[in-house]
């Protein structure tokens, strides 16, 4: 295995079990296939801008993350200032991306503590997803929705 590839698989599995996810559910949350994100990780591809962008939002590091760690330093994580964007109201939808996140990270303090396996995690992340997504689905189609009255201020 080339020695980049082998510092870029060896960070992401560390992030990766830091975020107590399995590799299907970083793959979901950058929306880049299982295949895929397996390449990148064996270095089969280098990957585009755009792919390892998203690998780095799903593993929730800092912008440049592949950069940093190509460069034999660590990737830095995002510092989360708050679990909800500034200007949230109560009532209203978080946009579905920040709500994934939210329901991400309480995932992986749930499979930590209850100590699902990976399957079962996963099962569990693909109703929570889905769920995510209908509700935003109707959310968008109903007039004056919430979705439409927070992006109107």
């Amino acid at each position: 295995m080339q020695e980049l590839a082998k510092r870029r698989d060896t960070a992401m599995n560390r992030r990766r079990l830091d975020l107590g996810m399995t590799w299907r559910q970083v793959a979901a949350a950058a929306g880049v296939s299982y295949e895929t994100l397996r390449a990148v990780r064996k270095g089969d591809t280098a990957g585009g801008e755009l792919t390892l962008s998203s690998i780095e939002r799903a593993l929730r590091w800092a912008p440049d993350a592949f950069e940093a760690i190509d460069s034999g330093r660590e990737p830095a994580p995002l510092v989360d200032t708050a679990d909800a964007p500034a200007g949230a109201r109560a009532g209203e939808l978080l946009p579905l991306e920040e709500e994934l996140k939210l329901a991400q990270r309480l995932l992986a303090a749930v499979v930590r503590e209850t100590k699902l396996s990976p399957k079962q995690a996963d099962v569990v992340w693909q109703a929570v997803r889905a769920d995510l997504d209908e509700k935003h689905a109707k959310a968008s189609q109903e007039e004056g929705g919430p979705e439409q009255r927070r992006d109107a201020r």
